[in-house]
């Protein structure tokens, strides 16, 4: 029934009024929380962000002081610009350079490039950006390629954290040859959180009395590693050390697993400690694990702490190695991981070892050559590797000296290669003769350090200049004799074949709002060579004979196939192809001498330098250019030429390893795992390694039966290891002390069928189960092309039409309550209008507010060059000058 306004409807009584008054009161303070809680958000963000003309900050959330000044150098830092033609930086950290630059004083920064000096900067502001640390140097001389937002040089130099002193701390970042804005590296302990009296510590080794070797697991700790936990947030971590500081990695002091939850609004509780830094792994029933207490009272019960325990398995052909979260104790409080590496492998051919980057280095052939001797201050030394010297040592000695017709021994033989705290690798003798100090009696010891012999390279096994194997020996102070080996043998890959990039975070939890690295690792091939399309547009296809043909690599040289007669080294080769299938007239198109860097926020990019003399023009070198970018349906992809230009080969790979883990959908009611942006689906029940979807393990002397199929199954692809994962929990009362154990079954694409399994058992037992098998091949992309999910029967697609009664009911005056309302309201809006004009941070927040969206992506990278690291908001958004200020 309606009522007409003059007779039917009474006046509002004062109750009434004082209803109305009340609702449009908590309207008004609605509309208050809505105008101002993104602004008391901003001011919680801006806690990390500001910046100081001084050389040291204060941390935000814990307080701790970085200080730069030990950065500062009387002769100043210089680092070249492989890439750029060997253009030269020079500049100071916390003062001035000692010298001019184009004549003139007070210079912070200077280039010199092509022959000219240009001043980048008189002098540096330090800013720190949700615990990313960098200084931006000002007042730059103008720059002929300038813009209006930014007309003169500029350099920025991005401080991160690193618990060892390399030997090539800095590096700088790829640029355009008119580029105005430069952006360098520098890996530093000073950028580090200290870590804690008692957790210092430089080895991270165990021994293993099965195969009598020794697990280190300290090449793991260059690198922090992220594993979402798959309930929105993601675990930071790190092996051997702390995690490594930095942009959202802002975990507490001395923790090595932490949990970043990046919906906490209070800075102090978005990372939390979930382990302290532990550096004396144990083997455990033959399982190796690192068990990290943490000081942290657990969540579900305050009366225990956290606890992480991380099982090491052994795969030696892995690539990109990382940690997964397994899953949840039994207690709530116990946290599971595993991390499949080879550095857990316990069966290696003696005297050899691998490498943080998964490289095998084989020393063994030198075990075979004889003993090499020395002489040094009067003393004839015998030094074996890997091997007993013989005579005149002792029988199991595997160096020592004679002097006055004695025989001191210097250490027992073994052939253990290990890593010291920067990566170099050695070998140690202990247990030598006694030998007096000052601090009292000591045994002697034998260290040899391995080097890459000059000029060899991983492949060719040869060097110039005494290019044969060499020793020299060091020093022989202090109860130790040291020896430095040069050998071909211990040459590496030549280049750092990953990069770090910024990934965005995303509400699945897959995403890390930070620093990750890219590593094509997986791409390099000791087999055989890629061969490339050529795609060129029609402007430039007479570039190319019909005939010729292109080869590559990875972050190495060419494999010696195919007869190709390319430099020795060279990474790039191109060759016209006879019918008969001879290459002809092969040129170098360049060597691996550039890392792996970021060319912009969705690619990554390896440059080949110093090819052969181009055709056109002989005083230029080729070169080669690629460009890597994500596409989950190429599985590992193939280069194709694009463009030439002024001697430059400019290749496009599309490959899926440079795709960051996917979520896919697992059906219970038909075992399906189905990638939903695909359009896959693998059935576990059809699978030729199960029985209906169950699979077998052995376990105590019996087998025991654990079903894939059911509820609560999570499968996350991981391309990089060419693989899927899937994790859940399974009911196993004779396992464990509470009769549950969590499962990863890890789906890797081989041509062989085979499988394998690991049971750690403790408060609650953690199975990895390894399946090798082509069946998963074409999920992954790696096989033949698979059918999309599309029914042979015809689509119908049924819309259902809601129908809507809109009534307009006549002009009515405005209660005074209504007014009253209004005035408050407008008057709040104001007040938070007011609040937000004087912080761009603020004004920034309201923006994003407005401009959200429904993205069906799931997960994205985007550029970790050190511009977009500088520049990106925490949540990896563009802010108005991101864009004109890409390289």
């Amino acid at each position: 029934m309606r009522c007409s306004l003059h007779k039917d409807c009474a006046a509002p009584t004062q109750e009434n009024f004082r209803q109305q008054m009340r609702f449009q009161i908590v309207i008004s303070l609605l509309l208050l929380l809505f105008c101002c809680g993104e602004s008391v958000a901003a001011d919680a963000a801006d806690q990390l962000r500001f910046s100081t003309t001084e050389c040291k900050i204060k941390e935000p959330i814990y307080g701790s002081t970085f200080d730069f000044s030990g950065l500062h150098s009387d002769l100043g830092h210089v680092v070249k610009s492989v890439s750029n033609g060997n253009d030269q930086f020079e500049f100071n950290i916390c003062g001035n350079l000692s010298k001019t630059c184009n004549g003139e004083s007070n210079v912070a920064a200077c280039l010199k490039k092509q022959g000219k000096e240009h001043v980048l900067g008189g002098q540096h502001e330090l800013f720190y950006n949700h615990g990313n640390m960098y200084l931006k140097y000002k007042s730059g001389a103008k720059c002929d390629n300038g813009t209006a937002e930014i007309p003169n040089y500029q350099l920025h130099v991005r401080l991160t954290c690193d618990y060892t002193l390399d030997a090539q701390p800095i590096h700088i970042t790829p640029y355009a040859d008119d580029a105005c804005s430069f952006y360098i590296s520098y890996r530093t302990p000073l950028a580090c959180l200290s870590i804690p009296d008692g957790l210092q510590s430089n080895s991270c080794r165990v021994g293993d009395t099965k195969s009598n070797g020794t697990f280190d697991l300290m090449p793991l700790s260059d690198s922090n590693y992220h594993t979402s936990n798959r309930q929105g947030a993601f675990f930071v971590i790190n092996v051997c050390k702390p995690v490594l500081y930095g942009e959202n990695s802002m975990c507490p002091a001395g923790s090595s697993v932490c949990l970043f939850n990046n919906k906490a609004t209070n800075p102090k509780e978005r990372f939390i400690n979930f382990g302290n830094v532990q550096t004396h792994p144990v083997v455990e029933n033959g399982q190796l694990l690192l068990r990290h207490e943490s000081p942290t009272p657990c969540a579900k019960n305050s009366s225990v702490n956290y606890t992480s325990v991380i099982y090491f398995s052994c795969d030696k052909f892995i690539r990109n190695a990382h940690p997964e979260f397994a899953g949840l104790g039994a207690d709530s409080c116990t946290y599971q991981f595993n991390f499949v590496t080879p550095l857990a492998c316990n069966d290696l051919k003696p005297c050899t070892a691998f490498t943080s980057t998964n490289e095998l280095l084989d020393l063994s052939s030198l075990s075979s050559k004889p003993a090499h001797t020395l002489l040094k201050d009067g003393k004839n030394y015998t030094i074996a590797v890997c091997a007993h010297a013989g005579a005149p040592c002792q029988e199991n000695g595997g160096a020592c000296y004679e002097q006055n017709s004695t025989t001191i021994s210097l250490g027992n033989s073994n052939s253990q290669l290990r890593f010291n705290q920067t990566g170099s690798l050695y070998l140690l003798y202990e247990d030598g003769a006694e030998c007096s100090t000052a601090t009292g009696m000591r045994r002697w010891s034998t260290k040899i350090e391995f080097v890459c012999a000059n000029n060899a390279t991983k492949d060719n096994g040869v060097s110039t200049a005494g290019g044969s194997d060499s020793l020299k020996i060091i020093e022989d102070s202090n109860c130790q004799l040291l020896i430095q080996y040069q050998t071909p043998l211990a040459c590496r890959e030549p280049i750092r074949c990953k990069a770090t990039t910024y990934v965005d975070h995303t509400t699945d939890g897959l995403g890390s709002s930070g620093d990750e690295l890219i590593d094509l690792t997986p791409l390099i091939s000791a087999s055989d060579n890629y061969e490339a399309r050529v795609e060129l547009p029609a402007s430039m296809e007479h570039l190319v004979p019909k005939t010729t043909k292109f080869f590559l690599n990875v972050c190495r040289p060419l494999v010696p196939k195919y007869q190709l007669g390319c430099a020795g080294g060279s990474a790039a080769c191109m060759a016209k192809v006879t019918a008969a299938g001879a290459p002809e007239e092969e040129r170098s198109m360049g060597f691996p001498l550039v890392s792996l860097t970021q060319r912009n926020r969705t690619f990554a990019e390896l440059v080949y330098l110093k090819g052969d003399p181009c055709p056109s023009d002989n005083n230029t070198e080729l070169s080669t250019h690629i460009l890597f970018n994500c596409d989950m349906r190429t599985g590992r992809g193939q280069p194709v030429l694009r463009s030439i230009e002024d001697c430059a080969y400019r290749f496009e790979w599309a490959t899926n390893v440079f795709c960051p883990p996917h979520e896919c959908t697992f059906s219970a009611d038909t075992c399906d795992l189905v990638h939903d942006e695909l359009g896959r689906r693998f059935n576990f029940k059809s699978a030729p390694f199960t029985k209906d979807g169950k699979i077998e393990i052995d376990y105590n002397a019996t087998k025991m039966s654990v079903n894939i199929c059911g509820e609560h199954r999570k499968a996350m692809t991981d391309y990089s290891q060419a693989l899927v994962n899937i994790f859940f929990t399974h009911a196993s009362p004779n396992c464990g002390r509470e009769g549950t154990m969590n499962v990863q079954i890890r789906l890797i694409c081989s041509n062989q069928t085979e499988s394998s399994s690991t049971i750690s058992s403790d408060q609650q037992c953690n199975l990895l189960y390894v399946q090798r098998t082509p069946s998963i091949c074409e999920f992954l992309s790696l096989g033949a092309t698979q059918q999309d999910l599309v029914s042979n029967g015809s689509t119908s697609s049924s819309t259902s039409s809601t129908t809507s009664t809109t009534t307009s009911s006549p002009t009515t005056r405005a209660s005074p309550a209504a007014i009253l309302g209004a005035i408050l309201s407008v008057t709040f809006c104001v007040t938070c209008l007011g609040l937000l004009a004087f912080s761009p941070a603020r004004r920034q927040r309201v923006r994003r507010l407005f401009r959200r969206s429904n993205s069906a992506v799931r997960y994205s990278r985007v550029q970790s060059n050190e511009e977009a690291n500088l520049l990106l908001e925490p949540n990896g958004e563009f802010t108005e000058s991101d864009d004109d200020m890409l390289l």
